[in-house]
């Protein structure tokens, strides 16, 4: 079942934090729109690009600023030979087939349209739509894409699933099974786990996983970052119930702090340099003396679009993670890409490290 997104006003368009929470919101209602379109209110052909991609697509979501929330309604309403009526407050299709305030939910041609209004800072409203296609997200740590390919391949065949699989970083694979015809998707994720006892996270949220179980395991964690300047925290603190196991972090930004917060010696800064993995090992030490956790992440790396030397060019980048009990795992990685993505990138690397030091609380 194709889903198309059609982002209408220039206001939303250009609004990049609203955009994600669209993104993210719509994610949990209908698989990810094969097609996302931004339009303006004031294009000249605006009614003949809805008509055709509304056409084109099995069901269509349509984000529409306030100020084309209305117009929109008008030109479905001529689509569909239909008038507009106030309901809850909203002006929307007399044929809509459910409705509450600023969504109505209606067919065309036999085709799916929800519109929605979207006020920048606000709530966005009922979704109607829903995914009719039973599939789901999963991880494997620890293998490349193009081995995930080779190895779940015999398995997709058995059980008629579909996959599509992305790299998040190197050595973390994310995968959505579909079925088809008569899959078994159950049994399916059943077999990946038992191949891949110490690999497989069949949330599609690792990160809701990852603070999932540590508070099964009653277990906390505090992060120590350099090149990341937070990343890995706020991801963190961006799932609920974080608060129960996330005691913490330090920027440390500098090597004065680095020095005087988590215990990095001048021997280090000298011979190694803050990019090193004797530079992470002690700050890890640090961070887990300072905060007694049972795990601990650390960052330190050259992010760009400066800073690079020969050494260590622009995306090397040292990532570690510890557990309270002494083991310890430390990465020198090489990323491309801009400065956002490099550190974005080498947050997931750092987490990557912690699901295996953790392999005991986070592959039960």
């Amino acid at each position: 079942m194709t889903t198309t997104l059609i982002i209408v006003g220039k206001s939303l368009k250009i609004n990049k934090p609203f955009l994600e929470y669209i993104d993210s919101h719509i994610s949990l209602h209908v698989e990810t729109p094969q097609q996302k379109i931004y339009l303006d209110k004031n294009e000249t052909n605006l009614f003949e690009i809805l008509e055709k991609t509304i056409s084109q697509s099995d069901q269509t979501i349509v984000i529409a600023s306030s100020d084309s929330f209305n117009l929109i309604g008008k030109i479905i309403s001529t689509l569909n030979e239909d008038v507009l009526e106030l309901k809850d407050k909203t002006l929307i299709p007399s044929k809509s087939k459910e409705h509450s305030t600023n969504s109505y939910l209606l067919e065309y041609q036999g085709k799916k349209v929800n519109i929605l209004r979207a006020k920048e800072n606000e709530k966005l409203p009922q979704i109607f739509l829903t995914c009719k296609e039973s599939s789901t997200l999963f991880s494997l740590i620890g293998l490349d894409e193009d081995s995930t390919k080779i190895l779940l391949a015999p398995l997709a065949d058995t059980y008629e699933i579909k996959l599509s699989s992305t790299s998040i970083v190197e050595g973390w694979s994310f995968i959505e099974a579909t079925t088809y015809k008569y899959g078994n998707l159950k049994n399916f994720l059943k077999s990946v786990k038992s191949l891949f006892p110490d690999k497989f996270i069949e949330n599609g949220d690792v990160l809701t996983h990852i603070i999932e179980s540590l508070k099964d395991a009653n277990k906390t964690i505090t992060v120590a970052e350099s090149c990341t300047g937070g990343g890995i925290a706020s991801m963190i603190t961006s799932i609920s119930g974080s608060s129960e196991v996330f005691k913490g972090s330090i920027v440390s930004y500098s090597n004065s702090i680095k020095k005087a917060w988590l215990g990095v010696s001048d021997d280090t800064f000298k011979s190694y340099g803050a990019v090193s993995e004797l530079c992470i090992r002690e700050m890890l030490e640090g961070i887990l003396k300072r905060s007694s956790s049972d795990f601990a992440l650390a960052t330190s790396g050259i992010a760009g679009p400066t800073g690079g030397s020969e050494s260590k060019p622009i995306g090397t980048v040292f990532v570690g993670a510890r557990a309270k009990n002494g083991e310890i795992l430390v990465e020198r990685v090489l990323l491309q890409g801009d400065r956002e993505y490099i550190q974005k990138q080498s947050c997931y690397h750092a987490l990557r490290l912690l699901l295996h030091v953790g392999k005991d609380v986070f592959f039960r």
